[in-house]
């Protein structure tokens, strides 16, 4: 709900994939459509259809005023989710592919999930494709967004670790704050042993991957429980606690960290001080904020090469993918 991520990647083919980033651009939603977004959930079928194909405008308009005329190629959109549920075989992201398509006048991609899903998979988490051919020289690729998520390269293996920022974002909002700069309400926060405790018990932390995490995991109604700034410190505990937990059985090296999380600053000294054996890398903030854009940019391309761009190792279904709808300006 933070806005629109936009990127303009080139990528060139050699012995390895490589990248450069040109521009990247955060457009914040407006009040209107950011309430139409989060309510989105909750109204019906026709709402949700007449959202899609006016998110696919909005979108198509904001990237028609980002790219400026430049030639491109081709237009990957993840879109917003509005429903994630793979045990019923459904993944929907809003945002019209043919709309976005016809506004902009590209050949666009969407839908990156679904066919991972019809074969058995998580149809998450997607990014780990991306770590494993432009992330060489990383062991693990950490990413800190509204879910933690992780990829190891020896295993290639991915899978949601725990809720990050949609935690941390929503006690930062009982403190009047949209979210916590540099974690900053997190450091005067106390700690609270048995807030954390309780969260643990939640089944999903013990079970093995492959497995991804649905946005609203965790209820407002248990988060209440304790004052929102040691929520903030709690939580930040937890978190760190759980990616170390986690990183436990692999072979140590370097650790990228990217998403938003990246920029909170207590919440990486608690992950540093979790992981004494791993270097902890914070890479460029193009690279921090706009990684998950460069990486369905690629998505995109793999797709329109016939490329696999969704793994089976790390999703779970019964094969790779290719995975994509690909949408012709008519």
């Amino acid at each position: 709900m933070d806005g629109l991520d936009i990127a303009l990647v080139s990528f060139r083919k050699g012995k390895n994939w490589s990248f450069q980033i040109k521009n990247h651009k955060t457009i914040p939603y407006e009040n209107q459509l950011y309430l139409r977004l989060k309510e989105s959930p909750d109204t019906s079928y026709e709402h949700q259809r007449a959202l899609d194909i006016d998110f696919g405008k909005w979108t198509g308009i904001k990237i028609n005023k980002f790219i400026e005329g430049r030639a491109v190629d081709l237009i990957s959109v993840h879109g917003h989710t509005l429903v994630h549920s793979p045990k019923n075989k459904i993944s929907r992201q809003l945002g019209d592919g043919k709309t976005i398509a016809e506004v902009t006048n590209i050949q666009t991609v969407t839908s990156f999930r679904s066919e991972d899903i019809q074969k058995g998979g998580q149809g998450a988490p997607l990014v780990p494709l991306g770590d494993f051919e432009l992330f060489l020289d990383f062991e693990a690729c950490l990413n800190l967004g509204g879910i933690a998520n992780i990829s190891i390269r020896d295993e290639k293996s991915a899978w949601d670790i725990c809720p990050c920022n949609q935690i941390l974002n929503y006690y930062a909002s009982k403190l009047g704050k949209a979210y916590d700069n540099e974690g900053q309400l997190a450091e005067k926060g106390k700690l609270d042993h048995e807030f954390v405790n309780k969260i643990l018990k939640m089944p999903y932390f013990h079970l093995s991957p492959p497995k991804s995490l649905p946005n609203a995991f965790i209820k407002h109604s248990f988060l209440d429980l304790i004052d929102p700034r040691d929520g903030l410190r709690s939580y930040s505990e937890f978190i760190a606690n759980q990616i170390s937990a986690d990183l436990k059985p692999y072979r140590n090296g370097k650790l990228l960290v990217t998403g938003g999380g990246g920029f909170n600053n207590f919440l990486v000294s608690r992950i540093q001080k979790s992981l004494p054996d791993w270097k902890v890398v914070i890479p460029h903030t193009s690279i921090i904020a706009y990684k998950e854009a460069l990486i369905f940019a690629f998505l995109g391309l793999k797709r329109i090469l016939g490329e696999v761009n969704v793994l089976r190792s790390v999703t779970g279904a019964v094969s790779d993918s290719s995975s994509g709808t690909i949408h012709h300006p008519e």
